[in-house]
């Protein structure tokens, strides 16, 4: 069935929104009839209000072609886990299909309230091929416990203009390069500054890439096997790289106190020249009048190498069955629907360049071959990281999902630049946090 691109509905209707015939509604069964069978689906709203209205009309056609009750609910990313946590604890009103990603799997270790789903994953990918970094690293200890549909990124932000105004003619390539040009651009005397990387105690963005940065590097919190591996070369090294960036002002000194939405505002003010973020920074700077002359000398560009490899992280998400639901078979051909070709072209069409695809015959073709679009599905191919990668048990994992919620990496950098510790003594500090959090799981 062809998707329409129609006008987006205030989130207010969305979440009031009924399927009227099919008996299903956005806040509870409505008019259901009682003797047929009945799906409950929790969505996570997205950035856009289009696609939300994009998946409700799916899932409503789904419901009237297969004369079936879906009681459906679009929630608020902020709201989601929090009402899912207590449905759960509750044991009451667990929705059928949820909203899936690893780590909402892995922080309900020892529990796991999701369903295997490796054989519709396995179906859909012998039809239509996902990249093989998303088919493998949204397994867990070989498992899928959600089916992947969507994969979002971080992206480089480079103001070309100032290259050119330094006399620099190519995009960095590498970690290495990236630090020389922050340097070579940066003007702390009029209030520029080459690296937008923040190191707030709670900033996510700066957590998340200095897991990545370090990964490039050769370098890990923890090996396979769950132990400990912080203490290593290419985590001191770029600790010591940063506070030296910081100390020259080729980071701004406000750095320190940002949060993860530090990094947008300093280059949405010009006041920084590289910056690492999620494409929403690209949507807001083409969607507002204001930024044109920004966007105009702004390169988006995937993330650099390393001197050992270029994985990213994986931010894959999808379509999860939880345990208990009583009509499996109707939750997958669901599933199924939403991941028809035409219907799942059109949808990611109306997400790009937030969420890139997942299937290998994206790469390089239509609107994902030029441009961010085809820097995000790039990201996509090399997405392989995750929380704790590589270690491999899902204890393991659930033990690093839940120590990156105390961001570890970002409290690191920020006792390094602010002199309340040197490199080995945060380190120690960080590995200590994540004991006490293998204490809390094992």
């Amino acid at each position: 069935m062809k998707l329409k691109k129609v006008a987006a509905l205030g989130m207010a209707a969305l979440m009031a929104a009924s399927l009227g015939a099919c008996g299903g509604s956005g806040e509870g069964d409505g008019g259901a009839k009682a003797d047929s069978k009945s799906l409950t689906v929790w969505i996570e709203k997205v950035f856009s209000d289009e696609a939300n209205t994009a998946m409700e009309e799916r899932i409503k056609s789904f419901a009237e072609e297969n004369d079936v009750n879906v009681n459906y609910e679009f929630i608020s990313a902020t709201d989601f886990v929090t009402k899912l946590n207590a449905a759960i604890e509750a044991g009451s009103n667990i929705p059928d299909i949820t909203t899936g990603a690893v780590t909402k799997v892995v922080n309900y270790y020892p529990s796991n309230p999701y369903m295997d789903v490796t054989d519709l994953v396995d179906e859909i990918n012998a039809e239509r091929p996902y990249m093989q970094s998303i088919y493998e690293g949204s397994k867990i200890e070989g498992k899928n416990y959600f089916v992947p549909m969507t994969s979002s990124s971080t992206m480089m932000f480079i103001r070309k203009d100032k290259l050119e105004e330094a006399g620099i003619t190519e995009v960095p390539q590498t970690w290495d390069e990236v630090f020389e040009v922050a340097e070579k651009i940066s003007d702390p005397d009029n209030g520029f500054y080459g690296l937008g990387m923040g190191c707030g105690p709670t900033d996510e963005d700066a957590e998340n890439m200095f897991r990545m940065i370090m990964w490039n590097q050769g370098g890990y919190v923890f090996d396979k096997d769950g132990n400990i591996t912080l203490d290593n070369d290419a985590a001191k090294e770029w600790l010591e790289k940063y506070k030296e960036l910081y100390d020259k002002e080729v980071i701004p000194p406000a750095a320190s106190t940002w949060d993860s939405g530090g990094n947008n505002t300093s280059y949405l003010m010009g006041e920084s020249g590289i910056v690492f973020n999620a494409p929403t920074l690209y949507n807001t700077m083409a969607t507002d009048e204001a930024n044109k002359e920004l966007l105009e000398n702004t390169e988006v560009v995937n993330l650099p190498a390393g001197s050992d490899n270029n994985t990213t992280m994986g931010f894959a998400a999808g379509l999860s069955i939880m345990e208990g639901c009583k009509n499996v078979d109707l939750a997958k051909d669901l599933i199924r629907y939403c991941m028809d070709d035409e219907w799942y072209n059109e949808y990611l069409e109306i997400t790009a360049p937030v969420y890139a695809p997942v299937f290998q015959d994206s790469v390089g073709n239509g609107i994902w071959a030029e441009g961010i679009n085809a820097q995000v599905v790039s990201y996509a191919e090399n997405a392989l990281g995750y929380y704790g990668y590589p270690v491999e048990s899902i204890q393991g994992r659930a033990i690093a999902a839940k120590n990156m919620f105390t961001f570890p990496m970002s409290k690191m950098l920020n006792q390094v630049v602010t002199g309340a510790e040197d490199a080995d003594g945060a380190i120690a500090g960080a590995i200590s946090a994540i004991e006490e959090v293998q204490g809390t799981v094992e």
